[in-house]
């Protein structure tokens, strides 16, 4: 065979060879390769016994339990009793008129929709709100805030205040009546009216305040007082 020729079929075997190498290299490292893993499983996690316990003011509970306010005490639901109120720990009465609505703001924990008594003028809004120890601020800052909502004129309206006991716990009134500008309102609502109560609880405070159209409010004192007096 010619120099030339032999080489050729040389250097040929050498390439075959190494292909081949190269391919058993590859197929044996297939082999040893691990098997591609799948998604990992979605494991759920175990339920939270506690989970159905509504923590906030607004939380609901899904087994249909009443619900809670922020110190866990229970709120009248729209299908509670229709006669009382249980807000903060503290049951009242209340006429079966007022109807219970949907807390539209942070830090209300109770809300009802009060119409006018016996005369034509729109409904009022009663809110609770309840503030653990000392959270909320004082007593008489709340109550200067709760006034100077109200204007006459250029300035504040005169506001009553009074103190009073209820079954052990003192209670701050306040009543004003002008031009109201509530929180977030775009301009003063006149010839409005309010009743507010502070009731100091042990270890919270119960706010509440009834704001609406002087008459209804006025037609709606009696029940208000008594909602205050019969607090416990």
């Amino acid at each position: 065979m010619p120099v030339s020729t032999f080489t050729k079929a040389v250097g040929i075997g050498l390439v075959v060879v190494a292909v081949g190498a190269v391919a058993a290299a590859l197929l044996g490292g297939c082999e040893k390769a691990p098997a591609p893993k799948g998604p990992t499983p979605v494991v759920a996690k175990s339920a939270d016994p506690a989970a159905g316990i509504p923590k906030t003011q607004t939380d609901v509970s899904v087994r249909g339990d009443l619900p809670r306010d922020a110190g866990g005490w229970k709120v009248s639901g729209p299908d509670g009793d229709q006669t009382t109120i249980e807000v903060g720990g503290l049951t009242m009465p209340k006429p079966v008129t007022w109807v219970w609505t949907q807390p539209s703001m942070q830090f209300r924990a109770l809300q009802y929709a009060v119409p006018a008594n016996g005369v034509n003028a729109p409904a009022g809004e009663l809110v609770f709100s309840v503030f653990k120890d000392g959270d909320g601020g004082p007593v008489d800052a709340n109550l200067d805030r709760w006034a100077n909502q109200f204007r006459a004129g250029a300035g504040a309206a005169e506001s009553k205040r009074t103190t009073q006991t209820v079954n052990g716990m003192k209670v701050w009134r306040i009543e004003s009546v002008g031009d109201y500008m509530g929180m977030g309102a775009p301009a003063p609502r006149p010839g409005q009216m309010q009743l507010g109560a502070i009731v100091e609880a042990p270890g919270r405070k119960v706010f509440m305040k009834l704001v609406g159209p002087q008459a209804t409010v006025e037609s709606n004192r009696a029940a208000f007082d008594a909602m205050v007096a019969g607090a416990k």
